[in-house]
């Protein structure tokens, strides 16, 4: 049991790498997927219609793309391979199994539900250890008034510069 409990806890800490990942991603143009992304969504989404696309470049690029089938909305993340790593679809207390019912209403107690998500995770991310570490430096500033995230190098290369989104809100 310890064991399993042990492989559950690494499984969700890497879905907690991925989101975090998708997360701080770049908004992309839908035309820019790879047709193997496209493939991937067709072939468990076979009449949606993408809403939008985001990447991310910095430990594994993956798309986070969001869908509209029979005016239900979805969420699907797929790698560049094609690999469907992770959906999320709202769901309504009706579509609960019981046992989850019972779980949310234990833990949740008189409080209303706001939001119901159904989350299927197809693949996870396998963390590998580095033979050396990679060293960076970042540096939180303001200019014209926008908090900016730089990225250096130890040797001085600049290896990015964004618009430091703290809050996670995607509308800044």
């Amino acid at each position: 049991m310890k064991r399993q409990h042990s492989k559950l806890v690494i499984i969700a800490l890497l879905i907690g790498v991925v989101a975090c990942v998708i997360a701080y991603g770049d908004k992309d143009d839908t035309a820019l997927l790879p047709d193997a992304v496209i493939a991937a969504i067709n072939k468990l989404y076979p009449q949606s219609a993408i809403e939008e696309v985001e990447t991310e470049k910095e430990w594994i690029k993956v798309y986070e793309i969001e869908l509209k089938q029979n005016n239900n909305e979805f969420e699907i993340t797929v790698a560049p391979d094609g690999t469907i790593i992770e959906t999320e679809s709202e769901v309504t207390l009706a579509d609960l199994p019981d046992a989850v019912k019972t779980a949310i209403a234990e833990a949740g107690g008189s409080a209303e539900v706001k939001e119901l998500c159904q989350e299927i995770t197809y693949a996870v991310v396998k963390l590998v250890a580095l033979d050396q570490p990679q060293i960076t430096y970042e540096a939180g500033v303001i200019i014209d008034g926008q908090e900016i995230e730089i990225k250096v190098a130890p040797d001085g290369t600049l290896l990015s510069k964004e618009i430091d989104d703290e809050d996670d809100d995607e509308d800044d």
